[in-house]
């Protein structure tokens, strides 16, 4: 993710800039009612990743926001299907079973669903959008001005830093066991997988002993060094914000907000 930051046309934006402005929709988002709000918070976040990224990601970041869009899909289906039952259904004339799942989507559920959906999508795409163009360095220089507790900003950093060691081990222990073996039969895996567990823990604590005689000898004060400075937050930030929250509550308070049921099923 450092690489990529480092690699964005909005690396040099203010941390705290982007972080205000990117809570701030992300609210907005969730507290509207309105889907229009969150399907143009979505488009914001869009906009961001195009500009920052131009949508070059890793395969694992990809990977990662198709689970993500996964789950948010089966989590909106769910609550779709499982409308009130004293509300009339508008895709099926009565209430179907489908294994344990009483099936009846009312219109409130299936709007619900759509509006749940977008706020999910539009979360995602704004906080990728801060977090592949703001490096790690510079998220700590923005918890320190917001008056966070200096160990609390030190102990966010190295565990980011030292998490990718130790998931790197565990996929070294873990196709190591799956080559032999390892996984075959539930007792078995449950028994593997225990055993990576105690593993990787037992590795975390050797990482930390040598990681601290390493980072004493090259003078580690508790903070990493920026070099190149990001800006600071400006009056611009707050007018952006302002401006462009309050532009999505007029159109979430004014404009009368789609009705999914009746433009995908028809209901009246």
């Amino acid at each position: 993710m450092d690489v990529l930051a480092y690699g964005s046309r909005m690396v040099r934006w203010s941390p705290l800039g982007k972080l205000l402005f990117t809570f701030s929709l992300l609210i907005l988002a969730l507290l509207s009612d309105n889907i229009f709000v969150p399907i143009m918070t979505f488009c914001v976040g869009i906009c961001l990743m195009a500009y920052s990224t131009k949508f070059k990601l890793p395969s694992i970041i990809g990977l990662a926001i198709l689970e993500a869009i996964l789950i948010m899909v089966i989590g909106c289906g769910m609550v779709s299907v499982l409308g009130d039952p004293s509300e009339p259904s508008v895709f099926l004339k009565d209430t179907e079973e489908f294994l344990w799942i009483e099936i009846h989507i009312t219109e409130n559920s299936f709007n619900h669903a759509w509006l749940i959906m977008f706020r999910a999508i539009a979360g995602v795409t704004l906080m990728l959008s801060f977090a592949s163009s703001t490096p790690i360095p510079h998220i700590a220089y923005a918890l320190i001005q917001l008056r966070i507790p200096k160990e609390v900003v030190e102990i966010v950093v190295l565990v980011y830093r030292y998490a990718f060691l130790l998931l790197e081990r565990t996929e070294v222990m873990w196709n190591a066991a799956k080559c032999r073996l390892g996984f075959n039969g539930i007792r078995r895996s449950m028994s593997t997988t225990a055993g990576i567990l105690v593993n990787v823990f037992i590795i975390s604590l050797e990482v930390a002993e040598r990681s601290q005689p390493a980072l004493e000898s090259r003078n580690y004060n508790g903070s990493f060094p920026i070099y190149r400075m990001p800006n600071k937050i400006g009056l611009y930030w707050f007018v952006l914000t302002a401006a462009t929250c309050v532009s999505l509550y007029v159109i979430g308070y004014y404009i009368p907000f789609p009705n999914m049921a009746t433009i995908l099923l028809g209901a009246v």
